[in-house]
């Protein structure tokens, strides 16, 4: 006999169908929160690699900022930022170009190194050398090389403002170096350092060979030419404590510096004397030089450089003289 009717078993039936319908989606929930567990330990997983990848990126980054710092205190800041921007290949390569070449020295700087410890001359020596390469970098100089004592700048490239900005640039570093070496002469001595140090300093300007020496694997951005063994002797050859300064230097500088004109003085490889001139002050006007210029009329009278008043004086009066014949 049986209990149920047919209503009940339709009841049964969709309960039935209920249940499967519950279990399957029981068992999709479970299926969906197992790939969402792994989803989110995946994403876990992956946010913690990024993490390390960005800390290891930020130790590469530092890395490469501190090698970066140490190679660049062997380059110039001109040459260093022309490397790695790209406009400098790495390459054995050179070029003709107007500088303006600066060359100083310390004069006694030999006797203090047998006078004097290793430690205190070191000290001593980067002391000057970091204040006159701040003076350098300032004006915006390229530092070739040190020499001992001895400075090595240069003007025109691998940036340059024109010849005659160039020349003035120059000019005024070194008047700067000059003053700031008096005020070094004063701490040096209240440290005990009884004989004074004195800088002698030239400058020459000249086309001049400029760009990477050497071979393939290790180079020098330098200069090469006639025109950087005239500043070397330009420097010798000059008084302590004064700029002594090559006539195509004078040319360029005049209208904003005043100068003394020296004597001529030979160099070896070159024919004719070489007219050289000290630097006495700025000036924002050379009261020695007069420059006029009107159609048919070109005056030029610069009279640090007449050495006979008398003659000068007559030759202006034979052309005013002439000048007033013809009115």
């Amino acid at each position: 006999m049986n209990i149920f009717d047919k209503s009940d078993e339709i009841l049964i039936g969709i309960l039935a169908n209920q249940t499967a319908i519950a279990l399957q989606n029981a068992r999709l929930y479970q299926l969906e929160q197992k790939r969402l567990k792994e989803l989110n330990q995946a994403h876990q997983e992956l946010e913690n690699l990024n993490i390390n990848l960005e800390k290891k990126v930020e130790e590469r980054t530092f890395e490469l900022q501190k090698l970066s710092e140490k190679l660049s205190k062997y380059f110039s800041p001109q040459v260093y930022e022309s490397i790695f921007s790209g406009k400098l290949d790495v390459k054995i390569q050179t070029k003709r170009k107007p500088l303006t070449v600066f060359f100083s020295d310390l004069q006694g700087f030999t006797e203090l190194t047998e006078r004097l410890e290793p430690e205190v001359l070191t000290e001593l020596l980067t002391q000057y050398l970091t204040k006159m390469s701040n003076i350098a970098i300032k004006w915006g100089g390229t530092i070739d090389k040190f020499i001992g004592d001895a400075i090595l700048v240069f003007f025109g490239d691998p940036s340059s403002k024109g010849d005659e900005e160039d020349a003035i640039a120059c000019v005024s570093m070194a008047i700067e170096m000059i003053e700031e070496l008096n005020k070094l002469r004063i701490s040096w001595r209240k440290k005990g350092l009884a004989k004074p140090l004195n800088a002698r300093i030239g400058i020459h300007s000249a086309v001049c060979t400029v760009g990477n020496f050497g071979s393939e694997d290790r180079l020098d951005y330098t200069i090469i030419g006639n025109g950087v063994n005239l500043a070397s002797r330009l420097e010798s050859k000059s008084n302590i404590n004064k700029i002594l300064l090559s006539e195509d230097t004078y040319l360029l500088i005049r209208d904003k510096i005043i100068c003394k004109k020296k004597d001529a003085i030979k160099v070896k490889g070159i024919s004719f004397p070489i007219q050289t001139y000290e630097v006495i002050k700025f000036s924002e006007e050379n009261k020695n030089l007069i420059e006029k210029n009107i159609p048919g009329l070109s005056l030029s009278i610069d009279k640090s450089e007449i050495e006979d008043n008398k003659i000068a004086i007559e030759l202006v009066s034979e052309v005013l003289k002439h000048l007033k014949s013809k009115t």
